[in-house]
């Protein structure tokens, strides 16, 4: 009896193609799984009040998307590639699967990597130039906000090299100047702020008013912050040239309460020249809803952070705000006023969250004051 060579190669062939087949199938299956898996573990973080936001959950969350599942799909891989060396049959399915489940892993790390180390620290100067009647020359106002450094260290000494090489005339800090992560603490960290500060102090001054995160500050007194001038429902008259530029800073609870931002406004409109070019400020940007018909010419803000993380289509996930989403960044008109709200200089670190940023990158805004040139 003689046996075809031919035919046993054929019988081979369609059984590997048959055990191939049977690898792609167990590969998506379990793709299939780890996708619900996955949708369902982040629905359970934005049903308990992620976006609230909770950022012990944003951070529960980061962890599982960002290190959990890259890490549980590089094990898939070497559990692919494990079976390749013993199923040689299917050694080739096994390593195409292995490999897909490797690259989608590594870009999760990448992804994580990019998030945490590079956005956050990739400092972007926005730039507005405004023109008004109300200035005979320039001025070069930096509006900064939300350095928030868990530590001081090379990227924040990065911000204030940026700021001298800016030259700005005047600067304005909309709060959250720290916001340590142990073993850093307030006592620490604030005489190196503090001496970045001194360092880079312009001509017309810098002022700034309180956030959320350095409650310690306000045991401070005066002298002690100099040349750094808090104003907490307060105002400051600069002289331009012939021209003068009023502050107001407002408190962290009038920067959160139309109403009663504006007791304060009122009686600083009241006491402050109409001709002086105005400036109101706040830590969150909340009290810009009720100044839309006042005679004010700028406003600023920070406290949203761009929401830190925007996603296409979608926009900011979290904006900690009562603004509209597409006010959580960028320069607008809101009424007679102007107003800037910054993205931020750092990222929030609550319950030491790491700086996490995605298609919102760090940034300052340096905004031009120009005389409004006349029509001959």
């Amino acid at each position: 009896m003689s046996i075809n060579p031919m035919t046993g190669l054929g019988m081979t062939d369609v059984g590997s193609r048959s055990r191939g087949g049977r690898i792609w199938k167990m590969g998506g299956l379990i793709g299939l799984i780890l996708v619900v898996y996955v949708i369902v573990r982040n629905y359970l973080y934005v049903h308990r009040g992620m976006l609230e936001p909770d950022f012990e959950l944003i951070h529960d969350a980061y962890d599982f998307n960002l290190f959990e599942l890259p890490l549980i799909l590089l094990i898939i891989a070497l559990v692919c590639a494990g079976l390749a060396v013993t199923w040689r049959s299917s050694r080739k399915a096994l390593l195409w699967v292995g490999g897909i489940y490797a690259f989608l892993g590594v870009d999760l790390f990448l992804l994580r990597y990019y998030v945490t180390y590079v956005e956050p620290e990739r400092l972007v100067i926005q730039q507005v130039r405004l023109e008004t009647p109300k200035l005979d020359q320039a001025v070069r106002l930096l509006h900064i906000s939300d350095i928030q450094a868990g530590a001081v260290g090379e990227y924040q000494e990065a911000i204030f090299e940026q700021i001298e090489a800016l030259e700005p005339d005047l600067i304005l800090n909309t709060g959250d100047f720290l916001q340590v992560v142990p073993p850093a603490t307030f006592e620490s960290e604030w005489p190196k702020l503090h001496a970045l500060i001194e360092r880079v102090n312009p001509r017309l001054g810098t002022f700034a008013v309180f956030g959320d995160t350095e409650r310690e500050l306000y045991r401070l007194k005066r002298d002690a912050l100099e040349p750094l001038v808090m104003l907490s429902s307060r105002e400051q008259r600069i002289e331009v040239g012939a021209g003068a530029i009023s502050l107001h800073g407002l408190s962290l609870y009038q920067s959160k309460s139309g109403e009663w931002a504006m007791r304060s406004v009122e009686r600083w409109l009241e006491q402050s020249e109409p001709n002086d070019f105005r400036i109101l400020f706040g830590h969150s940007p909340d009290y810009a809803l009720s100044v839309a018909e006042t005679p004010i010419d700028l406003c600023l803000a920070g406290h949203t952070h761009g929401g830190q993380v925007n996603l296409p289509f979608i926009g900011p996930l979290v904006t900690y705000s009562e603004v509209p989403k597409e006010w959580a960044k960028g320069f607008r008109r809101v009424g007679i006023p102007y107003l800037n709200v910054s993205a931020g200089a750092g990222s929030n670190r609550r319950y030491g969250l790491p700086p996490l940023r995605f298609n919102c990158p760090t940034e300052m805004t340096l905004i031009e004051l120009v005389p409004m040139r006349t029509i001959r």
